[in-house]
């Protein structure tokens, strides 16, 4: 069976346990950054908190409330990005949103000159294609995350 846009794998079982029992949740005691996306729409809110170690991020930990896909896709985000470079989370945040609306990947780059990163699990939310209202659902802790990363040098 194809999942890449089977609208009927919404709520594939990884986005169902991951939003059961998260492993990303939670704080850090002192995070070098922080990040948050609000959706007034549904109420849904993230706070996404980062450690840098010298140009990786190290640790990444968010606090979410928001409806399944949304603490799952923060959760699959912070184990994607631990030890990324912060320029290399953004790449992959573009590369994830390109994958929401089914567009070319490499489209989503600066020119073709970024290295395409592989989305690993993060595949799990292509089925949203067949359901735009909930792309924002899934990208809000990609917001929290570009708004943190925006008090970087990348």
């Amino acid at each position: 069976m194809n999942k890449g846009v089977d609208g009927s794998a919404l709520y594939d079982r990884l986005i169902v346990e991951r939003a059961r029992s998260p492993l990303f949740s939670g704080r850090l005691e002192q995070p070098d950054i922080t990040g948050e996306g609000k959706n007034p729409l549904c109420g849904d809110k993230t706070r996404v908190e980062l450690t840098l170690d010298q140009d990786h991020i190290s640790l990444v930990r968010h606090h979410t409330r928001g409806c399944a896909i949304c603490q799952a896709a923060a959760d699959l985000m912070a184990e994607r990005i631990t030890g990324l470079k912060p320029a290399e989370a953004q790449t992959l945040s573009r590369q994830f949103s390109a994958m929401l609306v089914a567009a070319d990947v490499t489209s989503a780059s600066d020119g073709g000159t970024e290295q395409p990163f592989a989305l690993g699990p993060l595949e799990a939310f292509a089925p949203l294609q067949a359901h735009r209202a909930r792309i924002r659902c899934a990208e809000l802790p990609w917001v929290a995350l570009k708004e943190a990363l925006s008090h970087v040098d990348v």
